[in-house]
């Protein structure tokens, strides 16, 4: 007797359907890549001035991954600092929830900030400037360097990533996070510095990483969060019902 698709789609791991949905956004990325992305940006240098796109540029530029991860730091040493105080179990609860929803941060932005570097500079991608100026729209060797370095954007990462990760810490709040974490990304194409297509895979990238770190740093048996970074070795990691299967 064969299974529907609907018995087959509820019988599929979590990690199918995170590489199904990957496939399809990759998908979605490339055929924007292709077919949309070059006549978006011709609008765009259409419809704007050189006024706008100043405006556009500093709004991007909140986005700023330096800033977000010393806050990040500096939360998670105060935070981390506080759990050697003797205080009430409250309290604690509270800078426990903190020190991994900043580790959570630093890890998604170092990881995914590693991952955006590494990419830009293998692919290698025109910046939309050299469309507009000079009619190029594609790749040059890897490696070749600014400003063939387009994809993805750094900006649009920093600013998923972070909404990302604040939005599992407040759930009530992560549609609002997940707007505002749009705003310097698609300013980031108005401005003329990116393709649409480069924002979309920095965000699948944000969120690829929360993903991956999000279950390891929050999982009620995992404690190495919870030492200093030195004492991580030696902390045993428990072992997953998956892993035991």
């Amino acid at each position: 007797m064969t299974s529907s698709p609907r018995d087959r789609a509820r019988n599929e791991t979590p990690a199918a359907r995170i590489l199904k949905s990957l496939g399809a956004l990759l998908g979605g990325v490339v055929a924007m890549a292709v077919w949309l992305d070059a006549a978006l940006i011709r609008v765009i240098h259409a419809l704007l001035t050189a006024e706008s796109s100043g405006v556009f540029d500093t709004v991007s530029d909140v986005a700023d991954a330096r800033f977000f991860g010393i806050a990040a730091l500096g939360i998670y040493a105060s935070s981390l600092l506080a759990l050697s105080v003797p205080v009430t179990v409250h309290w604690k609860h509270g800078c426990e929830r903190w020190v991994r929803g900043s580790l959570l941060m630093l890890l998604t932005l170092l990881t995914g900030g590693f991952m955006t570097l590494v990419l830009k500079h293998v692919v290698a991608r025109a910046r939309p400037f050299l469309l507009l100026e000079n009619g190029h729209y594609g790749f040059a060797a890897p490696f070749a360097g600014a400003p063939f370095n387009s994809f993805p954007s750094s900006h649009a990462f920093t600013a998923f990533a972070v909404a990302f990760v604040l939005a599992g810490l407040f759930p009530n709040w992560r549609k609002c996070l997940w707007a505002l974490a749009s705003i310097p990304s698609i300013c980031r194409v108005l401005a003329l510095e990116h393709f649409p297509s480069d924002v979309i895979m920095s965000a699948v990238i944000a969120a690829w990483c929360v993903g991956f770190w999000a279950p390891r740093i929050f999982a009620p048996r995992s404690n190495w969060p919870l030492q200093r970074p030195w004492h991580w070795r030696r902390t045993p990691v428990p072992v997953t019902a998956e892993q035991r299967r």
